[in-house]
């Protein structure tokens, strides 16, 4: 891959920060978009714009077929069975607030079960945490190893007779642990256990295959796979998302309204009320064409190598602690700085131009396991390069300086 070539297509690295070329490092948070994806909202809204799925004009017409086009590249890329089986919600947020509601409006009881781990982003932990509040159902934890790892093992040691549902993150977003989510699927249906699975980190870095993860339900934001923010996708298994109840009500999820009755619509109607992000959805298809462009197995590969170099160069810095160490690791590299608040860090690279994220990263749970309170992190997409990680080891060494270390 031509990286540099690559890079070209994002618009944001022709300018200048702080006096300095751009030197991003949090992607993890947020990916920057091709210009493709820019140009192609503008496009939308400037020539084509009308709602979806009411009007019969053209222009109606037309932006419908685009948003369910959108529906299709998605089902395609991850390798769904039913392109209805993809619902566009305003973000991963959403599309885990839908399954923990719909699920605890049906299908959860008082005294059950649900299995997380200390991994955890606050999306996948708090709306289970609404369900122990209602419905006094309990919360488990499987548990870190000292890699930062979660294992099929403690995820089995775990279950209980009473777990119904396993909710866990495709990929940490703290260090960078690729849970092993087909195996864990494998156990979880072995002992009738619906899987969710929090894919924020999975989707942009990883392949996707709904059939081998065989998962009943994976959360994807759009806005960290270099698409537009105000987005996610929910892919639920369709026996799931017949049998489960809507998740908010208004216009568009209905078949049929009486002043005593109402039907609700086909999938996934059912599940996408009101005026949908069209511009959005639309977009996201380019962001799906960028990707596939380059292939996800490249874009793989590349981070591996990014991530390996990073690695090297801040074990070799002393000081600085990395956080984790798991044998199958994403794009992600956290650490502290001995002597150095994390929110310093951030404050003095910026200087140089280099973007991470400082704090807890949604992630308090496991930032208390590890007895910090919050961590810096650089997190690679496809536009960086080593070039990239030598000016993020150098301006931590700049960093140690100004604080004597």
């Amino acid at each position: 891959m031509n990286i540099d070539q690559i890079k070209k297509e994002f618009p944001i690295f022709d300018e200048k920060i702080q006096n300095n070329d751009l030197v991003y490092l949090d992607s993890a948070n947020s990916s920057q978009k091709p210009k493709i994806v820019v140009e192609r909202i503008n496009e939308f809204y400037t020539k084509q714009f009308s709602n979806v799925g009411r009007s019969v004009h053209y222009l109606a017409v037309a932006a419908t077929n685009l948003y369910e086009n959108t529906r299709s590249s998605v089902q395609k890329y991850i390798n769904a069975k039913d392109k209805n089986e993809i619902v566009f919600t305003k973000g991963a947020t959403e599309a885990l607030n839908l399954v923990a509601n719909t699920l605890g409006q049906s299908y959860l009881q008082e005294g059950d079960e649900v299995l997380i781990t200390e991994l955890e982003h606050h999306s996948n932990y708090v709306p289970w945490h609404f369900l122990r509040k209602s419905k006094n159902i309990k919360i488990n934890f499987a548990e870190i190893n000292e890699d930062g790892e979660i294992t099929l093992e403690e995820i089995e040691n775990k279950i209980t007779p009473k777990t119904k549902l396993i909710s866990i993150t495709h990929l940490s977003n703290v260090t960078g642990a690729i849970l092993p989510v087909k195996e864990i699927t494998q156990l979880a249906h072995s002992k009738g256990i619906i899987v969710v699975v929090d894919g924020c980190q999975g989707a942009p870095h990883l392949k996707l295959d709904m059939q081998d993860l065989d998962c009943d339900f994976y959360a994807i934001s759009c806005h960290k796979m270099y698409g537009p923010t105000g987005l996610g996708v929910l892919y639920g298994k369709k026996k799931w998302l017949e049998e489960l109840p809507p998740y908010q009500g208004g216009g568009g999820m209905i078949n049929e309204v009486k002043k005593d009755t109402i039907s609700y619509g086909e999938l996934p109607n059912k599940y996408e009320a009101g005026t949908m992000a069209t511009a959005q959805v639309i977009a996201f298809d380019q962001s799906i064409k960028f990707l596939e462009s380059i292939g996800i197995e490249n874009v793989m590969k590349h981070e591996a190598d990014l991530v390996e170099y990073g690695q090297e160069l801040l074990q070799k810095n002393n000081s600085v602690k990395l956080i984790g160490n798991p044998k199958n690791k994403g794009g992600v590299l956290s650490f502290t700085i001995e002597g150095v608040h994390p929110h310093d860090i951030a404050t003095i690279l910026d200087e140089d131009g280099v973007a991470i994220r400082a704090g807890h990263h949604c992630c308090q749970i496991l930032h208390d396991k590890l007895n910090i309170p919050a961590s810096a992190r650089a997190s690679v997409g496809i536009y960086n390069t080593k070039e990239d990680l030598d000016q993020l080891n150098e301006s931590i060494n700049n960093c140690k300086k100004i604080f004597n270390l």
